[in-house]
């Protein structure tokens, strides 16, 4: 979970105490000012302006990296060149909102370090994944140290720490200016992808992917008022967001000619594919776990009562006229023109699709939970986010620690606000609500190493394609999976323990 927004009240709070401290130290007896008592009162409250200088103008928590910290040389960035949004090397501003911070956190990291940014770039998304990996594997083998840091798709950095090309980013000794107590790195990623005490990448704040790629629910407008439903909003406050209540609203949502056209008739809900992952992880469920010995194991709630249930209900609502899977993503435009009620999409598609048609209005709320007793949404992330990391071989790793510290910062500052506070949750949603909502939908991020690790495992597609064949096979194929799972987490944490 993000810190940020307890972060940026408490800093609130402190500073009208710090101003009311001043202001009881600036007031002479008589009710007359005294230059001598303001100064011997700001000099006793070194404790409030300690606190108060650990924040900035807005409000937001600065980092305790030492001020004179220059290293008068580069660092080299080894990054994804087919990253989905741009959020790596900005040439120039332009007045593009987002770039522009962009630009100005690399300016200010380069600054702040004494660093010349070197940035290279080889493709490293879901089709080219193996290709990331195995030009490291070479370089190491080589005995090249051209990179410091890298950044890529998170499957990709993921084989990179099974590979043994990561540093453990929690050695101090090799990495002393991380600080992962810090609110902008995701402390729920940094506790789960911790493995036997080690951590090999990180992100937060860092990536603008990762705020790009939350899984939310929109909800049409149009069709909330044309078929006199309320607004779902209503029910995340009462905590009756959940699974039941979207497939009962979606019900009587339906115009065609019954024959179920994806391209042209009006539905409850459309999905495909990867798109149904909320539905396994709303329900709380997860692929892999951690032990208490901290290996990485299959999870029980995987084949759990919950998933059962949740694949019952999802087939049958794709098996009505309300809902329609299909083997295409259609529903994104569907959603566009105002042909759905329901999108289960990541967040960019309010400025990458719906921004197209001025005439698609819509608030937004978490993807649902699976019942009310349930105490908490779970936002699932769409896989083409940036994970950060310190090369193995980085022949000066406190420098490259320096840098990923940096950069996340600033990023929490600059980046984020741009995307978050500016675009997401106003720009493109016309309501105050909708961005109290995508707090929520923050708040709620959930990890799962078995999605990380997908790549050396069974990767992700046993719950989707049991939707796909509208066919409750679920505990016919456990035994199958399980035994094949079990079989590659103790490879997997093999090759871990094999690291030392």
């Amino acid at each position: 979970m993000m810190k940020k927004h307890s972060v940026a009240i408490l800093s609130i709070l402190l500073a009208a105490m710090f101003a009311i401290s001043l202001l009881s130290s600036c007031a002479a007896p008589g009710g007359t000012d005294s230059k001598t008592d303001e100064v011997s009162g700001a000099a006793g409250s070194s404790a409030d302006i300690t606190t108060a200088s650990m924040y900035d103008d807005e409000g937001y928590l600065l980092d305790d990296l030492p001020a004179d910290l220059k290293f008068g040389d580069t660092l080299s960035i080894l990054r994804w060149e087919d990253v989905e949004h741009p959020e790596f090397d900005v040439e120039e501003q332009t007045g593009d909102l987002i770039l522009d911070q962009l630009f100005s956190r690399n300016q200010t990291v380069e600054t702040r370090l004494g660093l010349t940014i070197e940035w290279h770039a080889i493709k490293g998304n879901s089709d080219n994944r193996s290709n990331w990996n195995n030009h490291l594997i070479n370089k190491a083998k080589s005995g090249d140290a051209d990179y410091d840091v890298l950044a890529s798709y998170s499957l990709s950095i993921a084989m990179n720490a099974s590979s043994g090309l990561l540093t453990d980013m929690l050695n101090t000794s090799t990495c002393p200016y991380l600080n992962f107590s810090q609110p902008w790195w995701s402390d729920l990623l940094v506790e789960q992808a911790t493995i036997l005490g080690k951590l090999y990448f990180a992100s937060g704040d860092i990536s603008r992917n990762a705020l790009e790629m939350m899984y939310v629910c929109f909800v049409n407008n149009e069709l909330l008022s044309k078929y006199n439903l309320e607004n779902p909003q209503k029910y995340v406050e009462s905590g009756d967001w959940t699974y039941d209540k979207f497939i009962e609203m979606c019900q009587g949502v339906y115009e065609g000619a019954g024959t179920k056209d994806a391209d042209a008739d009006t539905f409850g809900y459309m999905c495909s594919g990867i798109h149904n992952d909320p539905w396994f992880y709303g329900s709380g469920a997860t692929i892999c776990e951690k032990d208490e010995n901290g290996y990485i194991v299959s999870s029980e709630s995987m084949f759990g009562e919950r998933v059962v249930d949740t694949l019952d209900k999802m087939i049958g609502l794709f098996g009505s006229p309300y809902g329609i899977y299909t083997d295409s993503v259609k529903h994104q435009k569907a959603f566009r023109d105002n042909r759905i009620l329901f999108c289960t999409d990541r967040c960019r598609c309010s400025h990458k699709v719906f921004a197209e048609n001025a005439d698609c209005k819509y608030v937004v709320v978490p993807c649902p939970k699976y019942n009310k007793d349930q105490d908490r949404f779970y936002t699932v992330m769409g896989n083409p986010f940036t994970l950060y990391a310190i090369a193995a071989n980085c022949e000066d790793k406190a420098k490259a620690s320096a840098f990923v510290e940096c950069m996340a910062s600033e990023g929490y500052r600059k980046v984020t606000p741009a995307v978050f506070e500016l675009s997401l949750k106003t720009k493109y949603v016309d309501d105050p609500t909708s961005g109290e909502m995508y707090d929520i939908i923050r708040e709620s991020l959930t990890y799962d190493l078995g999605r990380i690790f997908s790549n050396d495992l069974i990767g992700q597609g046993d719950f989707r394609s049991a939707i796909s064949m509208a066919s409750n096979s679920w505990m016919t194929r456990k035994v199958g999976i399980e035994k094949r799972l079990d079989s590659l987490t103790k490879k997997l944490m093999q090759s871990f323990e094999s690291l030392g």
